[in-house]
């Protein structure tokens, strides 16, 4: 299982750096940005990866102990009718930048209204705009 939480910590640094971040936008803790290379369509799910870039490291107790990150890189599925979102994958990246910390897939994770005026809308009307997906 930890080898497999590695591979997939190296395999999202790996895209990090081969992908095409379009930023998307920022607030006062990070500026956002999603992999327009990412974007996948199945049905009516949405999967694009997202990226955050935070102004400060931040530190988070992770799997039990104090983990140190400065951006974080994760799966987002939208469904653009119902507006709603999830993400299914995150990975912490400390300041060396490498993986410091992932979920790994996270399979059962809950559908949730996307809320206005955050930068979850603002990937959402990005992402199914592009697609023309928008309701």
């Amino acid at each position: 299982m930890r080898a497999w939480l590695g591979l997939v910590g190296v395999l999202a640094t790996q895209s990090a750096l081969a992908a095409q971040w379009v930023e998307i936008g920022a607030d006062t803790q990070a500026k956002y940005y999603v992999d327009i290379d990412s974007v996948e369509v199945e049905g009516d799910t949405v999967r694009v990866v997202k990226r955050g870039v935070y102004t400060h490291p931040l530190m988070e107790s992770l799997g039990g102990k104090p983990t140190q990150f400065k951006e974080t890189v994760g799966v987002v599925e939208l469904d653009c009718e119902r507006r709603i979102n999830r993400v299914i994958q995150i990975d912490m990246i400390g300041p060396d930048g490498g993986v410091a910390w992932s979920s790994g897939r996270m399979q059962k994770r809950m559908w949730e209204d996307v809320q206005p005026d955050t930068h979850g809308e603002t990937t959402l009307e990005f992402v199914c705009g592009k697609l023309g997906k928008m309701p």
